[in-house]
């Protein structure tokens, strides 16, 4: 086999392995369900991986806030790597400050790595209760 045609032969068969590689992407849908049916079975870094695909492929979809903020809650609440999910949560508040879980992601940085006994609203609870007796 001469030269030119070991060229061709490996052009061809890096051309291929591209094409595969980027058929096997799978659409959004697809990665969010896979990343929630992950989380069910507490498999989170496995749910984390489909969530990032998500940012990754599809930075401005549908899925793409939701995916954010569970990186963050996964992070914290699952995996306590709470540097990890401050990340995530401030990214998604930068991004999306006006989204429905823009307060709930200022909440987690705020409340992460907490004890319960620690959080605000239920001291005041606490006071409540015994404010009444």
């Amino acid at each position: 086999m001469d030269l030119k045609s070991k060229i061709v032969l490996l052009a061809t068969l890096i051309f291929s392995l591209l094409i595969i590689a980027c058929s096997s992407k799978l659409t959004e849908e697809q990665y969010y369900e896979k990343a929630k049916e992950a989380y069910s079975k507490e498999q989170y870094n496995q749910a984390i991986d489909y969530f990032k695909k998500i940012l990754e492929y599809y930075p401005d979809g549908k899925r793409a806030a939701e995916s954010m903020f569970m990186l963050g809650f996964i992070n914290a609440n699952d995996l306590k790597k709470y540097d990890e999910a401050k990340k995530y949560y401030q990214q998604f508040i930068d991004k999306y400050p006006n989204h429905e879980l823009a307060d709930d992601a200022q909440y987690e940085i705020k409340t992460m790595g907490k004890d319960l006994d620690e959080l605000p609203f239920l001291n005041q609870l606490g006071a409540d209760s015994t404010s009444k007796n």
